[in-house]
């Protein structure tokens, strides 16, 4: 009697044991923050944690290679590198996925100039937003906000600049605001502010404003009316 209740103890804690394992493995799919993880592969631990690899759904866009982590609690995490395009425009960077969503740090490449160091939220829905700067010139960036839509991309963002231009008569200067927005998928610069101009013969002072203008987005180059004279500003 002894030997079977032994053997039939053996027996049923080697099928709790494999009911443990069967509950503890990967499922083929989750969903965590809002986004759906599917052909998922790993390993687990016998505290029920562990490790795989899946493929995150990116709406809009696809599927991405993700590295998924899980904790005894059954909490699961994941990272990735990723590139991938929304709205028109490409977005690459470093992503953690959580509860929370799917959130990192990289670039937006609208056109002509990408938004560099941003902070991106990717929505589950589609599109992402977020921070970041563009950089125009050495010693010159502007900090614009953005958001990544189903058809183009919003950037807005301004910052301070004063530049001038040398003639033989006068020196003209530009001070004002450089002013960031989308155009479809590209971005728009505009000058805003006003220009002083320092007369060489007598030294008189004038200024004009306020004025706006469109500035190139790659050279810089504005061409500003000033009191009957174009002047050609570099700004970046």
């Amino acid at each position: 009697m002894l030997r079977i209740i032994c053997v039939t103890l053996v027996i049923g804690l080697a099928a709790l044991a494999a009911g443990a394992a069967a509950a503890a493995e990967w499922p083929s799919s989750v969903t965590v923050g809002g986004f759906t993880v599917s052909r998922i592969v790993g390993t687990v631990n016998p505290d029920g944690s562990g490790r795989a690899t899946g493929r995150l759904e990116i709406v809009g866009d696809g599927t991405c290679r993700v590295d998924l982590a899980r904790s005894a609690s059954r909490v699961i995490t994941g990272s990735t590198r990723a590139s991938f395009t929304l709205g028109g425009v490409r977005i690459d960077g470093s992503f953690m996925l959580d509860r929370d969503g799917l959130r990192g740090v990289g670039a937006v490449h609208t056109g002509a100039r990408p938004v560099s160091d941003a902070n991106i939220s990717v929505s589950p829905r589609g599109g992402a937003s977020g921070r970041g700067r563009i950089n125009f010139g050495p010693g010159f960036s502007v900090g614009v906000t953005f958001e990544v839509k189903e058809q183009a991309v919003a950037v807005n963002g301004s910052a301070e600049r004063q530049v001038s231009v040398d003639t033989p008569l006068a020196l003209y200067t530009f001070r004002g605001e450089i002013e960031v927005s989308a155009s479809g998928t590209g971005l728009k610069t505009m000058g805003k502010g006003s220009v002083e101009r320092k007369g060489k013969i007598g030294g008189t002072v004038s200024t004009f404003g306020p004025l706006a203008f469109e500035v190139d987005c790659r050279s810089g180059e504005a061409q500003v009316g000033v009191g009957g004279t174009t002047i050609s500003f570099d700004l970046w």
